[in-house]
């Protein structure tokens, strides 16, 4: 019998390496995970910064509140509340109704109050209202900016309250409802104010914002270096870890998405007034589209990476795809990139993705499926190399090349047309005698030139 004996060395070794590969990998998986968590805090950062805290971003979003019907519809019903909380509207319509009927104005001032709230939202159309919203809009975020960036007292926001007033539409509609302008003017100077942020908390949100606006910037190189120093520490996996990096960036577009759900939700539930849940809605949607931008543009990004190292792989899927697709990686250089960018373009007008709307992330886009496409060409050159496109390229280039001869041939020929008809014209004006000898050897030299 035969006994056989182990290394303790060897065995020791063994052990060691599979200690050192479980931790590389645990440590790569953290820094996956720490730049994700960063990733979201980022996304949610440029929103802040770019929609929340950009005046002229959220002007032109308050603009395009105002253009929704439903936001006019609540608009125009706490317009009317407002009148009619101020005005004694029943008393006005007494005044002017005949002795005998100033009985029925209590009842004539309920029954016209939703047909007013209508009327009122036709108003809410007209360019002086709109210019008067897009004035009060631009004001009250200024203020708003300057409170959170603490760059004013909060005693300059009205005993730290920040807020929107309308007072002014409100006197216009009144007066278009057809309440004297006397009346309108006695009304408090507080009628219209809309409270949009209360300094309960300043200090703390102000400190939030500070943070906000020096970590930013200092986060994206630090998202980047981690995600660059998960795939270099990954030897021998780095395809793996390149892809689990796109999933990451996938999984925090995903995340955003979700956030501006339930951040949307949230601010339903504490509506408590119905008529006002749904314009609340339409406004938070409008003032989240670039956080909504912003999750699909990392989940386009996120897509590009997953499928391209995929494509890249050795297993047996991801070979056929090469190998499907290896009659076109195959073709002539000239047909292959020239069908890739009519492709591309193509995608570009049907494709919806954010992503594909900002011209720096198109230009970058191009760039990286432009050197995915070459490493794909030359890998396939290599692995298939004997097939290739049943085109006749040489027959396609003849093809274009005799239909631009031809269209250059036309434009010159009418050219040459033109010139005889001239020709033509200058001898019947001498045969006429309206040009002597001279000068029609003269005109006939200068066109000929």
């Amino acid at each position: 019998m035969t006994s056989t004996t182990s290394d303790p060395g060897t065995d020791q070794t063994v052990s060691s390496s599979l200690h050192s590969g479980r931790g590389r990998r645990i440590g790569i998986f953290l820094l996956i995970l720490l730049a994700s968590v960063l990733f979201f805090g980022t996304a949610a950062d440029v929103w802040v910064k770019r929609q929340i805290l950009s005046t002229p971003k959220w002007v032109a979003a308050s603009d395009k509140i105002l253009a929704e019907p439903k936001v006019q519809e609540a608009l125009s019903t706490y317009i009317v509340d407002q009148i009619y909380s101020n005005v004694d509207v029943q008393q006005e319509l007494s005044d002017k109704l005949p002795e005998g009927w100033k009985g029925v104005a209590g009842p004539l001032a309920a029954g016209i109050r939703t047909p007013a709230a209508t009327a009122v939202e036709k108003i809410l159309s007209s360019d002086q209202v709109l210019k008067i919203w897009h004035t009060v809009n631009e004001k009250a975020h200024r203020a708003l900016v300057n409170v959170l960036e603490d760059k004013t007292r909060v005693g300059s926001t009205k005993d730290g309250k920040v807020t929107l007033d309308i007072g002014e539409i409100v006197r216009i509609v009144g007066t278009d409802l057809g309440i004297p302008a006397s009346v309108m003017d006695k009304l408090p100077a507080d009628v219209g104010q809309i409270t949009i942020f209360e300094s309960s908390s300043l200090a703390s949100i102000q400190n939030a914002v500070k943070i906000v606006n020096i970590l930013g910037p200092i986060l994206f190189v630090l998202i980047v270096a981690l995600y660059a120093l998960a795939v270099w520490l990954a030897r021998g996996r780095r395809r793996l870890t390149l892809r689990n990096v796109g999933w990451s960036i996938i999984v925090v577009g995903l995340l955003l998405t979700t956030m501006r759900r339930l951040t949307g939700n949230y601010i339903d539930s504490t509506i408590t007034d119905p008529q006002y849940s749904v314009a609340a809605k339409i406004i938070f949607g409008i003032l989240s589209e670039l956080l909504f931008d912003t999750a699909w543009l990392l989940i386009t990004w996120g897509v590009i990476i997953v499928a391209g190292m995929l494509v890249i792989g050795p297993n047996r899927i991801a070979t056929w795809a090469r190998r499907s697709a290896a009659p076109v990686l195959n073709a002539d250089r000239t047909v292959f990139w020239v069908g890739a960018a009519v492709l591309y373009l193509l995608v570009l007008l049907i494709v919806p993705s954010p992503a594909l709307r900002l011209w720096w992330s198109v230009i970058i886009v191009g760039v990286v499926v432009g050197l995915g496409l070459e490493y794909l060409r030359s890998r396939s050159l290599a692995e298939f190399p004997d097939v290739q496109l049943d085109v006749d390229v040489d027959g396609m280039k003849n093809s274009v090349t005799k239909t631009w001869t031809t269209l250059a041939s036309r434009f010159s020929s009418g050219d040459a047309s033109d010139h005889v008809a001239q020709l033509q014209k200058l001898g019947d004006m001498h045969a006429s005698g309206a040009l002597t000898d001279t000068e029609y050897a003269a005109a006939k030299a200068k066109l000929l030139d």
